[in-house]
């Protein structure tokens, strides 16, 4: 049982760094960029939140313990630099986009279980780790190629991932006993806040927003 569940965890982080590398291929395209610089921006996007991440905690890069990781995004982003035209087909990016809003919503939580572990500035910090796994990659990008930042974006991305891991960090705190459960839970209630942000084109409420 734990063999088949450590499979589908690998699985699904192989093809969330993928799905965020493809995602800087998108948005490299916009800037025509070289394949060199799709590259860069596919690693960036792929590893940069958690490279932050461990920075700030003190511990050895993830994707120099597990190289395939920069591999992963390396080979990403070179497919789709050479089939971008299928990448903007409908239903490939709409599958990409959830494979991606699986990929954050688990690595997210897990960033949070891991400075929780390290018992770093508990309970607020572990928040904070996780939602910069989460989204920073994706500012990174943003920012190398002059765009405005997902994080000044309406859609419900960065939002999703706050709450989750306000309410993994919540039941770590009060009721460790019932982590896995938490995890689960919060880890759902990101996926299901990404799909009805792309289904239904669901956005930050109004009264959320600076005037």
């Amino acid at each position: 049982m734990y063999a088949n569940t450590d499979s589908l965890i690998d699985l699904i982080t192989i093809l969330g760094i993928s799905a965020f590398a493809l995602s800087a291929v998108l948005a490299a395209r916009e800037k025509k960029a070289d394949l060199f610089t799709v590259i860069v921006l596919g690693i960036i996007t792929a590893v940069g939140g958690g490279t932050v991440r461990d920075c700030i905690l003190g511990v050895p890069m993830f994707w120099a313990e597990h190289t395939y990781f920069i591999w992963v995004a390396i080979i990403s982003s070179t497919f789709g630099f050479f089939c971008v035209p299928l990448l903007e087909k409908r239903i490939v990016n709409k599958a990409n986009l959830y494979i991606d809003s699986i990929a954050l919503a688990m690595f997210s939580i897990q960033a949070t279980d891991k400075a929780w572990v390290l018992d770093f500035g508990l309970p607020i910090s572990p928040i904070l780790m996780g939602i910069i796994t989460g989204v920073g990659g994706g500012v990174m990008r943003d920012v190398l190629i002059q765009r405005p930042s997902l994080l000044l974006n309406k859609e419900l991305y960065a939002t999703p991932v706050a709450i989750g891991c306000v309410i993994h960090a919540s039941v770590l705190y009060l009721a460790p006993e019932f982590s896995d459960v938490s995890a689960l839970v919060a880890i759902g209630l990101i996926i299901y806040l990404r799909h009805l942000s792309i289904s239904r084109q669901l956005q930050v409420p109004a009264w959320a927003v600076l005037k």
